[in-house]
Parts: C-alpha cells; sequence; structure tokens
C-alpha cells in the first residue's frame, strides 16, 4: 500500500505543476482585450497579389469611331468597292501629250469610255487623284492663286481635303492616252477607288470619305457613305430587293 500512495502523490504533483504552468501562460495575454476581428473577403473583393508570369497578357478591345462606322451596303463607298476590280498594273501607261507615244509610268492612269473624262495619280509627289473633262465646267480663278499658277476650270482634284473643282494644271500633270476604265469596272490604289458607268465616272477618297462624279451633267460632289442612285444601284424599283439587280448591268470586257 506504501508503495501505491507513492505513485499517486506523484500524479498529483505531476497534475498541479500542469495547472501551474497553464496559468502562468494566461497572464501573459491580455484577457481584458477583444479577440481579433476575422475578415473574410467576399467573392467582389480586389486581388492584391500580381498574377502570375505565366499568364497571358490582356488584349484591350478596340472601338471604332464615328469616322470608321460600317459604311451602309448601298453606299457609295460599299458599291464602288462591291465592283468587279481591275489589275492596277494595267493603268501604269500613258502619254504626256495627246499625239504622244504611250509608255510605262509611274502612278496609275484611266479614261472613260468616250474619252471625255481623264484622271491620273502619282505624277507629282502629291497624294491626290487628278482629272480632266470635258464636262467639267469648274469654278472660276481664286484671288489666292497667283500668277504662276496656270488655272483650269476643267480640272477635277481630290485628296484627304476632299473634292475640288478647278486647279493649277502645271500642278498637277494629267496623262493622255490612258488605258479605258470600262463601264461595270472599278480601280483602287492607295486611298482612291473609282467606278465606271457608262461614260460616268465615281471616285472617293478614303480618309475623308468624300468623292466626286462627273456624269454628262458636269461634277459632283459626293459622301462616301451616302446611298449611291438607283441606276448605279441597278434597281428596277423605288423599294430594292435584300441585293442589287445586276441584269441590265454592263458585261466586263477588257479593253486597251
Amino acid at each position: 500500500m506504501q508503495g501505491y500512495g507513492s505513485r499517486k502523490r506523484a500524479v498529483l504533483i505531476g497534475a498541479a505543476a500542469v495547472v501551474a504552468l497553464a496559468a502562468s501562460s494566461c497572464s501573459v495575454l491580455n484577457i481584458d482585450a477583444p479577440p481579433s476581428k476575422i475578415v473574410i473577403p467576399g467573392t467582389d473583393a480586389p486581388l492584391t497579389e500580381s498574377p502570375s508570369s505565366s499568364l497571358a497578357p490582356t488584349t484591350a478591345t478596340r472601338t471604332l469611331g464615328d469616322d470608321e462606322e460600317t459604311a451602309s451596303p448601298w453606299s457609295y463607298e460599299r458599291v464602288i468597292k462591291a465592283a468587279p476590280r481591275v489589275s492596277n498594273s494595267r493603268f501604269q501607261i500613258g502619254a504626256t501629250s495627246a499625239s504622244g507615244e504611250r509608255s510605262d509610268v509611274s502612278g496609275y492612269h484611266f479614261s472613260n469610255e468616250d474619252r471625255t473624262l481623264r484622271c491620273s495619280t502619282g505624277t507629282n509627289g502629291a497624294d491626290a487623284l487628278v482629272c480632266v473633262g470635258t464636262n467639267v465646267k469648274g469654278a472660276k480663278r481664286p484671288p489666292k492663286e497667283g500668277s504662276a499658277c496656270d488655272w483650269k476650270a476643267d480640272f477635277v482634284v481630290l485628296d484627304a481635303n476632299g473634292p475640288q473643282e478647278g486647279a493649277c494644271a502645271n500642278s498637277y500633270p494629267v496623262l493622255f492616252r490612258s488605258r479605258i476604265l470600262s463601264s461595270g469596272q472599278s480601280l483602287s490604289f492607295g486611298s482612291f477607288a473609282c467606278l465606271a458607268d457608262n461614260d460616268d465616272v465615281y471616285c472617293i477618297e478614303s480618309s475623308s470619305s468624300q468623292g466626286f462624279v462627273v456624269t454628262s451633267a458636269g461634277f459632283k460632289a459626293i459622301n462616301a457613305k451616302d446611298r449611291a442612285p438607283q441606276s448605279l444601284l441597278g434597281f428596277s424599283s423605288e423599294t430594292p430587293s435584300s441585293t442589287p439587280n445586276t441584269s441590265d448591268s454592263s458585261p466586263v470586257v477588257p479593253t486597251d
């Protein structure tokens, strides 16, 4: 029995030591301080960690401006650019005079079917399309043009500022004997695009969305986004169908 009593006292002494140690540890803590608040972020909380370098970079979405809006299906721009295009290389030939020999040249040059209109671009380094036509009456010589200007009323100049009727002929050489742009064909070069419709010629400049048409009635400025005339669309009634009627369109026949 004496051995049992010794073991019991040892157990009691050990338990007392544990209690004393726990009490000592608690005394270090501030028992009057409130417990710390644990905040669990919601699902929409912003992340503060940097993304891993293995993540692909985010691609920004580009918003179209007013000048980049999609053109109407029946606009001058759509009709001209939807027409059958000719090879640009065929229109790099011309002569410097009406009776001169034709040769390969830089820039692009063409005439309408009855040759009452001839056009050139790239002949003087200026980014402009210049045409000369017997049906272009033109404006009078503006006061700002000095004596060095050889003003011609039958010129049309189209550039990034839009169309202008009348110009200094010595600033814009237009070649002769250029190849014919047949009716129903279109020619695109740089920011310019032109379409021949019988003897009429429609041209637009993309950066300005401006252009012109020269017909037997003369010169007229146009907006590339405006609706093209019914005669150019090939519609047979006032109410157009979903697609143009091309049954009456001129055949595309390559000519020299």
